[in-house]
């Protein structure tokens, strides 16, 4: 029973011990923000719909058209335009 308590006894300690030694270590450490701000600004692109499959993409890629715009030559074809 004696050596129950001593080992007990000695676990705390080390507990404690190790704990100290790690708010220690968080201590010296520079706190850093949760969420980190982007380097640039980054740059807002215009989505539009294809007139015949309705798929969205930027406006940079589409293909004008007589009636708006298309995602590839053969539905700006098929629309007419």
């Amino acid at each position: 029973m004696k050596y129950l308590l001593v080992l007990i006894l000695a676990l705390v300690v080390f507990w404690l011990w190790r704990s100290s030694r790690q708010a220690g270590k968080n201590a010296a450490q520079p706190q850093r923000p949760a969420r980190q701000a982007p380097a640039g600004k980054k740059e807002i692109t215009e989505m539009v719909a294809c007139g015949v499959c309705h798929v969205h993409l930027p406006k940079s890629e589409a293909l004008i058209g007589r009636d708006g715009f298309y995602c590839s030559e053969a539905h700006r074809r098929e629309a007419g335009a």
